[in-house]
């Protein structure tokens, strides 16, 4: 479907837009989600078992109203990215993405020939382009409505952070503390506490990453929280888009903390 990227608008207004992760592979959850107020969905792909049907099925639910869907691919792989942009998705966000080449290469991915990719061209029967019916208008302007966001997660990736938040073409560096505890850290036990990680190393390279994506570079500031007082944290410290909460969390939190309340 063929629109404008609201997110990507937010953003550049300076607003701070609140996202939601999907981690169900349905439509009927993420319709009830895009109508609470959210401003976009993050699907999984990496973590979830789905396949491309049932992502055609979610953005359909969640485009009947202005959220923005992006996608989190399973890997840099550029066929899999070419597959997802023509259904439809408003974004992506890749990753464990260590350097600057990895970076340009899944720009490249994104972009057809003649702006310095190898894109497929499939604009002239694609849902993304409206199969075909906007097949002039797609390519004239997908560059400035795709959001393309790198997950930087590992000690590698947060070394080379600069590097990476300088290539042309990256909008958004999202933050991940959750991989990056696990190469600090020897205790697995200590990864169960996520969202409430207490490790000096950790807060020192999460705190360089986020001066330097915030003040030297281009790009927006993504991060991730379990509960909305992490993410006003969040955003306190300067983030541009925070996701505070996930499908499979809500209802979770919700059924536990309900059990919980009626056995008193």
């Amino acid at each position: 479907m063929f629109r404008t990227n609201r997110l990507k608008r937010m953003l550049q207004a300076g607003s701070q837009p609140i996202g939601c992760w999907i981690f169900f592979s349905d439509g009927d959850s993420i319709e009830l989600l895009s109508m609470c107020g959210f401003d976009a969905f993050i699907i999984d792909h990496e973590h979830i078992a789905t396949d491309m049907s049932v992502l055609v099925g979610q953005l359909r639910a969640a485009q009947a109203t202005d959220v923005t869907c992006i996608l989190r691919v399973p890997s840099q792989d550029p066929v899999y990215i070419k597959r997802v942009l023509d259904i439809g998705v408003e974004g992506l966000l890749v990753p464990t993405v260590e350097s600057a080449e990895e970076a340009r290469e899944i720009v490249a991915a994104t972009r057809y020939r003649p702006h310095g990719g190898h894109r497929g061209v499939g604009y002239p029967e694609c849902r993304a382009a409206n199969w075909g019916l906007a097949e002039i208008e797609y390519p004239a302007n997908y560059r400035e409505n795709l959001l393309i966001a790198v997950i930087v997660e590992t000690r590698r990736g947060f070394e080379n952070i600069e590097q990476i938040s300088a290539v042309e073409g990256i909008d958004m560096v999202f933050l991940g503390p959750g991989d990056l505890t696990a190469e600090i850290v020897d205790d697995f036990a200590a990864l169960t506490t996520f969202g409430s990680y207490n490790y000096s190393e950790l807060d020192r390279l999460m705190t360089e990453a986020e001066s330097i994506v915030s003040n030297r570079s281009d790009c927006w500031l993504g991060g991730i929280s379990r509960n909305a007082t992490g993410g006003r944290e969040l955003f306190a410290k300067g983030y541009d888009f925070v996701t505070p909460t996930a499908d499979a969390w809500l209802l979770s939190d919700a059924a536990r903390s309900i059990i919980t309340a009626m056995k008193g």
